[in-house]
């Protein structure tokens, strides 16, 4: 009886502590900015997201998510990530939110997405110098297309290029700089990629810009994680962030505030990869 009532105490004293302890990292954060701190994953895009000379994430992109981030009041914790892994985070809770697409089956059961639009995202397909420029869609049939491995396209757009009318192949590379080469190498016809993502690749290797159609175009937003816990409060907060600073005459959409960036001769730091080497 007595070794009974010794573990009892023993083991409310360490409930005590362990709910004092999280009670006083509540308190912590809370002092801070009487939000939580909001895990933000981020892929790498040329100019929009990347890491810089010093290590850090930057980026036309990654400077607005945090401008909104701040303004809705909360602290942000960025990191550029594999999509691989904002998928698992998004669905674990580990991410909180992501600058995207919602596009890949399944991701909207377990997100939101906020109301404004970041950006627009056009999506191109590229061919090789010296080519026609081909039909849509009927100049692709029987074609070979190389698609980016892990890659978010439009649902819709790739269930047009899957049509058993249009009997297309598919290659796909792990990285965009191997997609541009093997695209440029004849070992396949067309491309279907990001603008943000071909067009430095393309200047980084001496080359003239490659011929295009534009497939689509779609707009960006942040897409919140359902396990976060907060995500609903995120959203308004977030909507509510952008409209108060629009009615300030802010510039909000990541495209145009990079061009007026790279108009006034501010180039961002950001490496093209060498030919060769796999993009991030």
């Amino acid at each position: 009886m007595r070794r009974f009532t010794l573990r009892l105490a023993v083991c409310a004293t360490l409930m005590m502590s362990l709910l004092f302890g999280v009670a006083a990292v509540a308190d912590e954060r809370d002092a801070a900015t009487g939000k939580p701190l909001v895990e933000v994953g981020f892929m790498a895009f040329p100019d929009y997201s990347y890491i810089d000379a010093q290590g850090k994430p930057a980026g036309a992109m990654v400077e607005l998510t945090r401008m909104l981030i701040e303004r809705a009041g909360y602290r942000a914790n960025i990191r550029i990530l594999p999509s691989a892994r904002i998928w698992r985070g998004l669905e674990s809770g580990e991410v909180h939110l992501w600058p995207g697409i919602v596009n890949k089956p399944g991701l909207d059961k377990i997100t939101l997405v906020t109301e404004r639009d970041l950006a627009q995202v056009a999506i191109n397909l590229y061919y090789r110098p010296g080519q026609l420029q081909p039909l849509w869609p009927e100049g692709l049939v029987g074609k070979r297309v190389i698609l980016i491995t892990n890659y978010t396209y439009i649902n819709s757009l790739l269930e047009r290029l899957r049509a058993p009318a249009l009997a297309l192949s598919f290659d796909s590379s792990i990285s965009h700089v191997g997609a541009v080469e093997m695209l440029l190498r004849g070992r396949a016809d067309f491309l279907l990629n990001y603008r943000v993502q071909v067009d430095p690749i393309v200047a980084g290797m001496g080359l003239e810009p490659l011929p295009y159609i534009e497939i689509a175009e779609h707009p960006m937003h942040f897409v919140l994680s359902l396990q976060s816990g907060f995500a609903e409060q995120l959203k308004d907060d977030l909507d509510r962030a952008y409209d108060a600073l629009a009615a300030e005459g802010v510039e909000l959409d990541a495209t145009k505030r990079l061009q007026l960036q790279q108009q006034a001769g501010q180039e961002p730091e950001n490496p093209t990869p060498a030919a060769g080497k796999s993009a991030p």
